[in-house]
């Protein structure tokens, strides 16, 4: 598979010449798994994947954009009341796509995809603090972990919706990485808040130096990866 990410911008103002663009990760220039951009559409993707429905994830949530193609979303809405609500594993092609269910909005469901085909396999986590153990199996061994770099910090931000009693928020880099090095040698950090922007240079080279037996790298707009 060639994974292409085509945007590695979080939810911030701050961006630089190769870390401008929103969530998008375009697969064989097929698949697309989430639509941070309208720009990406250009691409022609044939199936959409939307993680949760947040604008730089999401952008039809704030235009009218109807996107060509045929789109999966964790849940129902009027923005694109055609869209199809994906709860449990398809296939598309010769892909099977598992979406595999993350703790990050209590206002949106959230999900991150296992794409897999021919004996290959990663994982696109978008936005999270989490994922519950009876969610794990479903990772399984992966080629390649592509998760998100809102905070470097350990810890990340994490706080707790007073009515409900549910979590929300990001997950650090440190966290992530502990997490999913127990299912992937290989992970790559996008989705970048407003930390990274600060010294890029001395970012990358914070977020390298935390494989602890895993090859972490940080992606930019355009990066290509082969599994």
């Amino acid at each position: 598979m060639r994974i292409t990410i085509l945007g590695t911008r979080g939810n911030v103002g701050r961006s630089a010449p190769k870390h401008v663009r929103h969530s998008g990760i375009l697969v064989d220039g097929l698949l697309l798994l989430d639509l941070g951009e309208a720009a990406y559409l250009r691409y022609r993707p044939r199936h959409v994947f939307i993680t949760h429905l947040h604008p730089d994830h999401a952008a039809f949530m704030t235009s009218r954009l109807r996107p060509n193609a045929k789109v999966y979303v964790p849940e129902a809405t009027s923005r694109l009341p055609d869209a199809h609500i994906l709860s449990r594993p398809i296939r598309v092609d010769s892909y099977r796509i598992v979406p595999v269910p993350t703790v990050h909005s209590h206002r949106a469901r959230s999900v991150g995809y296992v794409v897999e085909n021919h004996g290959r396999s990663f994982f696109y986590s978008s936005d999270m603090i989490r994922i519950e153990p009876q969610y794990h199996r479903r990772l399984g061994r992966l080629d390649l972990v592509i998760t998100e770099g809102s905070y470097i910090r350990k810890g990340g931000l994490v706080r707790i919706d007073r009515d409900s009693g549910e979590y929300y928020g990001h997950a650090g880099i440190p966290d992530l990485v502990e997490f999913f090095r127990r299912f992937s040698r290989r992970i790559v950090i996008a989705h970048f808040g407003s930390w990274f922007y600060k010294d890029i240079d001395a970012s990358i080279r914070r977020i390298e130096s935390l494989g602890n037996g895993a090859r972490v790298s940080a992606a930019h707009d355009g990066s290509i990866i082969d599994i």
